[in-house]
């Protein structure tokens, strides 16, 4: 992904608002005052040099007026320019060791490049105050681990993406739970082994529940229009507002069965097979007939 234009375009936006990005243009090492090009003028040039090559030098050519200290053999140097640069060059590894309080003021932009590996270590707190933006942007792995407890906050909004141009995903893990304090909204799917909620589960498009179905321990199952219209679930009970359709069996073991204007058996069994409703078929049978001998009626059997 590295060589990825899309991800080279993203990485740039991001860079882009860096001030101070760093590059291998961001620090150029600013030219002596005084180089074979325009030399020092004497008398104004005093120089000490010792057996080793050590060197001072206070030149005080007008317009190029600086100071230098070099070392003899590793030709590292200070020098001050006249423009109020400063510049200290170490060729090998340098050291900067503070016994005691440091403090270090930059008024205006600061540059750091480093080439190879950044390592720092606090063994106390580190504090950190941004009063403009803070633009973070990397091209390998980003890893932040905390020990103890962790938080990010955001007085505004507030967003973390996994690119989906290059397959990224989104992973929150938790070892106990995992705790929202506002809506979820979905926009995908959501696959988990457990989904529970304090209240309420809303389902734009309607809710799935594969091979094991729904499971109540103290409420029940309501179905219908949406709030206030639909019927609050009550325990051990199905409410619905419409129609119930079942491609197998509905069977009560123990209930009330009515049926409207028809008749009602007060406790029993009601099963339909092959789309038959025995009890509600023998009710509705179940008739008379006038006769000059008196009102006769079918057989049960007959109508079974």
């Amino acid at each position: 992904m590295a060589t990825n234009s899309d991800y080279d375009k993203t990485y740039a936006e991001i860079s882009s608002a860096l001030n101070s990005n760093p590059s291998d243009s961001l620090i150029q090492e600013p030219p002596s005052p005084a180089d074979p090009d325009h030399p020092p003028v004497s008398p104004y040039n005093q120089t000490w040099d010792s057996e080793s090559g050590h060197s001072i030098q206070l030149d005080d050519t007008p317009g190029r007026e600086r100071v230098r200290i070099q070392h003899g053999k590793s030709k590292n140097f200070i020098e001050m320019h006249p423009d109020g640069k400063q510049v200290i060059k170490v060729f090998g590894e340098g050291f900067d060791i503070t016994i005691g309080k440091k403090n270090i003021y930059v008024s205006g932009i600061c540059n750091i490049v480093v080439k190879g590996d950044c390592n720092m270590q606090v063994d106390g707190d580190f504090n950190q105050e941004i009063n403009g933006d803070y633009n973070l942007a990397v091209k390998g792995k980003l890893n932040m681990r905390s020990v103890k407890d962790g938080s990010i906050s955001s007085d505004k909004n507030m967003s973390i993406q996994a690119s989906e141009k290059f397959g990224g995903k989104l992973r929150l893990g938790a070892a106990s739970a995992l705790s929202l304090g506002s809506d979820l909204y979905v926009h995908g799917s959501i696959t988990c082994d457990t989904l529970n909620a304090d209240t309420r589960v809303n389902a734009g498009l309607g809710v799935y529940a594969g091979p094991y179905g729904f499971t109540s321990t103290l409420g029940g199952l309501s179905l219908g229009r949406p709030t206030p219209l639909t019927p609050v679930a009550s325990p051990g009970c199905i409410d619905i507002v419409g129609s119930m359709t079942a491609l197998g069996s509905v069977t009560a073991p123990t209930g009330n069965f009515a049926k409207t204007n028809i008749g009602y058996a007060s406790i029993g069994i009601s099963s339909a097979i092959l789309m038959t409703d025995y009890i509600n078929t023998f009710i509705f049978d179940w008739h008379f007939h006038l006769t000059p001998k008196g009102p006769t009626s079918p057989s049960v059997f007959d109508m079974i």
